[in-house]
């Protein structure tokens, strides 16, 4: 369920709420569900606190044990789908266009050919056999 969004996995949730009531007669508790589902009880955990919120789900808490049951379903069809994928992209054209700026910085501040070529050289023979550096003096010494 980590890689479905917010829709699929209330659809989930209230399916495997609606199999173990078929099956046990009763409201399933987390660790029911996790059986069913083969999810992990923390993602359980995640997803009920926010169809709770939304009223899509009831959560039934009696002393230490907490189960769930239908509240209203149909108010899974107003949840937003693929929510996380634009924002994703989105972030990662942002960088991209950030590192590409800086790099554009970068040149510019080196100035002519010469003084880039000179640099972009040190740089590649630093980076190749960093033991050739001379080390600075510790003014400690």
């Amino acid at each position: 369920m980590a890689r479905s969004d917010l829709y699929e996995g209330a659809h989930l949730f209230v399916a495997g709420i609606r199999i173990y009531e078929h099956l046990h007669g009763r409201p399933p508790a987390l660790g029911d569900l996790a059986q069913i589902l083969k999810v992990s009880e923390e993602e359980l955990s995640l997803m009920a606190r926010k169809l709770c919120d939304e009223k899509i789900v009831t959560a039934v808490i009696s002393g230490a044990e907490c189960r769930y049951g239908l509240g209203d379903h149909t108010r899974i069809e107003a949840l937003p789908r693929h929510e996380q994928s634009p924002r994703m992209a989105d972030e990662i054209t942002r960088f991209q266009n950030r590192q590409q700026s800086r790099l554009k910085e970068i040149e510019q501040s080196l100035g002519d050919g010469r003084d880039k070529k000179r640099v972009f050289s040190d740089l590649e023979k630093a980076l190749k056999d960093p033991s050739s550096q001379q080390k600075k003096k510790n003014p400690l010494d």
